[in-house]
């Protein structure tokens, strides 16, 4: 599995590693959505853009979730497919297609309240891109 999930204190932690940053985003994406809809069959339904930039790569990272955490907390939209036409360590631009949760079709996983800055990290070592977060659930 291109992310993995680990314990901390009462919050869970997503890690990941990818060849590209394009690649790193979109599996922690995949890690976000998997914590609230679980192993949900979810469809590529509705299209949203997404353009957001940051200081640095880790808070570039942290303002992406943050973005789809949003996205999910107030529409209930859940990212299924990611179309990151840039992505540079300060900017990220594209499309994200994702469905609508539905309790009648979706398993309701935990509930994530916000991503956290603590531990966060994004950084480029042997020639890959790791990254990791800390939700609070």
């Amino acid at each position: 599995m291109p992310y993995e999930f680990f314990e901390h204190t009462a919050d869970v932690g997503i890690r990941a590693c990818a060849a590209a940053l394009p690649e790193l985003f979109e599996q922690m994406a995949r890690g976000l959505v998997e914590l609230i809809a679980e192993d949900s069959s979810l469809e590529a339904k509705e299209v949203r853009a997404v353009s957001l930039t940051a200081e640095d790569v880790s808070l570039l990272l942290w303002r992406w979730l943050e973005e789809l955490l949003f996205w999910c907390s107030t529409d209930r939209f859940l990212p299924v497919q990611y179309r990151l036409e840039q992505v540079t360590p300060t900017a990220i631009q594209g499309t994200v297609i994702g469905d609508r949760f539905d309790p009648a079709r979706h398993v309701q996983g935990r509930e994530v309240k916000a991503v956290t800055r603590h531990l966060l990290q994004v950084e480029q070592r042997d020639g890959l891109w790791h990254g990791q977060v800390i939700v609070d659930i």
